[in-house]
């Protein structure tokens, strides 16, 4: 593809080389100056300081440099991102603090992409081996993405084979929490200049999350092994093909760590720290994925015509343990669950732009993607404690989604210093989804009631089926227009000085809620139904390069209006007939206008021939606007559900202030070089969304500090690098999650365990690799 002449020099074959909020190494050259960073965030080959809008780049060189082994690692190395895995069937973006809890069911708040198709968020919490680069875009996607995504979007892209050399590596890491990571990679020319092949593969293993077994299982374990094929075919001069195929099966077991003085006086005392499981089951999840890439790239002229087609497929098996801390006293009573989600989409987009113009330069593009996605589960309960009545439940909840967008992207050259862009998309949303429960059988039933069996089964029966959604709200369609506009203004030859504009958009939709408990809320099933959400983000920054090219320092503001933000929130209850509170399980989505304002900063200086240091700092406020409610259970006299006034409470669970540093120094020692780097990661306190309602949990969570060491020996051409490393050297072990007492917690006992996750423990490890 061709590009208008860089404003800055470009090194040529530096391929997206590192900016990152956060704290990835520079790359220098021999006169010691950081190299100009290339990005491909509007879909042209531009440098950082071309983009009207903040962009962070982590090289693949970075994630080995920091024993990144999967996506959550990241989040170290990024101020102002959260990468959530709360258990093994659920995981959560976060940026510009918005966030979305897992189970809500509304589209993210952060766009996810692998090789520029759009994928699950689930998909994106995999393993990380042979990447190019992760790519980090800030703010509403409301043009260019195929996600109009609010927070911003993160664009997953692999290494792909050279059409001219040959290389590879190896590399071995093993650590104290029974970790094994190995890699293997190796690609190069079939045909010289024509064709080239890459294959890659990663086998990982640990002691998952390190909770011990009050009931004598054995320890945990987490395994995911992964392995991927790509190849390159120049076809002419100006027609080039890139394929790739990647399949991942992980298994995670994830038992569930209490806190909390049993009420009945029959287990233990437990603290975050004990990091103990009370439950007669160990929860754990499978997953595995298909994903196929095609990426066509071709010069016409002085056009360029781009092709990204992308196919996914997945299986996601989850199972839990419902009764957390075993106070169902009856042997024969299960209270486990079992979920299967299976998910199947393909997306298309092309695009085609002009390149090299003096003044005007445009970009038109059309998006397509059809997502079917099916979850079958099934559910056992146990009702009347002291008799332990235990039955089964099975379920559908199928949701199929089509989404058309059609697109433009504008830049006016204005002067040789200052250029303007305006882009504008047209969206179109279809979708249905529907969710059922049918009674599935009786499991348990003391035996002085079995010769009365039938009439207490059928009194259960006649509660099934249930439609979790009305025939009447499973479709819909509707449309929206985004946009954006940029103006990008080269203040010195060290400054370019930006202003951008971007609205985002989350469609529709409705909370899925298969309980007859919906019956008594005031409108019934309109009360699950949320409107779409609009927001419009202005931002203001600047991007140098200081020192004669030693230094760079980046920098924003950013104030964005939501009108309609989706909320979430569970543990709300209603009031029955009787005017007893019973519990709509599945959670609501709401509406409420909000605004989020903050700054970013990143930098990097090559403080010597030897040292070299970064970091990166994010201060985000996001609260809600003087007016906004939602679901709760404060009720007043005559309600039979609550609402409570949420103006100036934080939208989100996600701290305001985050803060990464990191410095690396080396000496050389003939051919070697001996050398000690450090990350450092702050994160502030921050809301325990899980008790928005009133459950009973920590309101909030502490701040917490993480700091990563390295040392080891290199050869100064890169060959070879052996290094021991702590990851979490000082054992910080905050608490990061925290949900209240399960169902039979309180039925049983009346409420004494909270589950709790901490902080991953302190690790040691040692990796070797060998480049080839």
């Amino acid at each position: 593809m061709k590009n208008r002449r860089p404003s800055t020099p470009v090194v040529a074959k530096t391929l997206l080389a590192t900016a990152i909020t956060a704290l990835v190494a520079p790359t220098y050259a021999q006169d010691l100056f950081i190299e100009e960073v290339i990005v491909t965030a509007q879909k042209r080959a531009a440098t950082v300081q071309e983009i009207s809008g903040t962009v962070n780049v982590v090289t693949g060189e970075s994630m080995d440099r920091y024993s990144a082994f999967k996506f959550n690692d990241l989040e170290q190395l990024t101020a102002g991102l959260t990468l959530a895995s709360p258990n093994a069937r659920n995981n959560s973006i976060a940026m510009r603090g918005v966030s979305l809890d897992p189970e809500a069911g509304a589209s993210g708040v952060v766009g996810v992409y692998w090789n520029d198709q759009p994928v699950r968020e689930d998909v994106a919490f995999s393993q990380l081996y042979d990447m190019e680069r992760v790519e980090v875009l800030r703010g509403p996607q409301g043009t260019l993405q195929g996600k109009t995504s609010p927070g911003g979007s993160i664009n997953l892209v692999t290494r792909h084979a050279d059409l001219g050399e040959a290389e590879g590596s190896v590399e071995l890491s093993v650590s104290d929490n029974d970790g094994i990571n190995a890699k293997v990679s190796y690609g190069g020319p079939i045909v010289e200049g024509v064709f080239a092949a890459r294959v890659a593969a990663v086998y990982d293993i640990n002691n998952s999350n390190n909770v011990e077994q009050y009931q004598g299982f054995d320890d945990p374990e987490a395994e995911a092994k992964s392995a991927r094929l790509s190849g390159v075919w120049q076809a002419t001069d100006d027609l080039n093909i890139k394929l790739v195929y990647q399949y991942q099966d992980r298994d995670t077991e994830d038992p569930k760590a209490m806190n909390g003085s049993d009420n009945l006086g029959e287990r233990p005392t437990l603290s975050p720290g004990d990091q103990t499981s009370l439950g007669d089951l160990i929860d754990n999840a499978t997953m595995e994925y298909d994903l196929a890439n095609l990426q066509i790239d071709w010069d016409i002229g002085d056009l360029n015509f781009a092709s990204v087609t992308g196919y996914s497929e997945s299986e996601k098996v989850g199972f839990t343990e419902n009764d957390r801390a075993s106070f169902v006293p009856t042997e024969e009573a299960v209270t486990w669950q079992n979920s299967n989600t299976d998910q199947e989409s393909i997306s298309q987009e092309f695009r085609l732009s002009s390149s090299d113009n003096d003044f005007y330069d445009w970009m038109i593009g059309i998006y397509y993607q059809d997502q079917d996605t099916s979850t079958s589960f099934i559910s056992n309960s146990v009702v009347s404690p002291g008799l332990d009545i235990n039955f089964s439940t099975v379920g559908a909840i199928p949701v199929e989604r089509t989404e058309l967008g059609i697109f433009t992207f504008n830049t006016f050259y204005l002067n040789e210093r200052t250029k303007l862009e305006v882009g504008l998309r047209y969206a179109e949303y279809e979708s249905f989804r529907a969710a059922d429960v049918f009674y599935g059988e009786l499991l348990y039933l003391p035996s002085f009631l079995e010769p009365i069996q039938d009439v207490v089964e059928g009194g259960i029966k006649a509660a099934f089926p249930i439609e979790g959604v009305s025939p009447e709200n499973q479709n819909t369609e509707e449309d929206t227009v985004t946009g954006s506009v940029g103006l990008n203004w080269e203040w010195t030859d060290n400054t370019t000085l930006y202003a951008s504009y971007n609205r985002g958009y989350r469609p529709s939709g409705i909370s899925i809620n298969p309980t007859p408990n919906v019956a008594f809320l005031p409108n019934g099933e309109d009360d699950l139904i949320h409107d779409e959400e609009v927001s419009d983000s202005f931002e203001a920054g600047f991007k140098g390069r200081y020192l004669d090219g030693r230094a760079t320092l980046n920098g924003a503001v950013f104030y964005q209006k939501y009108d309609g933000y989706l909320g979430f929130v569970r543990g709300v209850q209603v009031l029955n007939d009787e005017g007893e509170p019973v519990d709509i399980s599945g959670g609501i989505i709401y509406n409420g206008d909000a605004t989020v304002w903050g700054t970013e900063f990143e930098g990097q200086i090559l403080l010597s021939e030897h040292w070299n240091a970064g970091g990166g700092v994010s201060y985000v406020k996001g609260e809600w606007d003087d007016g906004a409610e939602r679901p709760c259970n404060d009720r007043e006299p005559g309600e039979v559900l609550g609402s409570c006034d949420i103006g100036g409470d934080p939208i989100s669970g996600e701290p305001e202030f985050t803060l990464t540093a990191n410095t690396e120094y080396f000496i050389p020692t003939g051919s070697n070089e001996w050398y000690i780097r450090a990350l450092y990661k702050y994160t502030d306190e921050r809301l325990n969304q899980e008790a928005s309602a009133g459950i009973s949990s920590r309101a909030e969570f502490d701040a917490h500090h993480v700091v990563n060491v390295y040392a080891g020996l290199r050869s100064n051409d890169y060959t070879w690098d052996v290094n021991l490393w702590a990851k979490n050297l000082l054992d910080s072990d905050e608490v990061t999650f925290e949900q209240g007492h399960d169902q039979y917690d309180i039925a049983y006992s009346g409420g004494s365990y909270t589950q709790t996750n901490i902080q991953q423990e302190r690790i040691i490890g040692v990796t070797a690799r060998y480049n080839f």
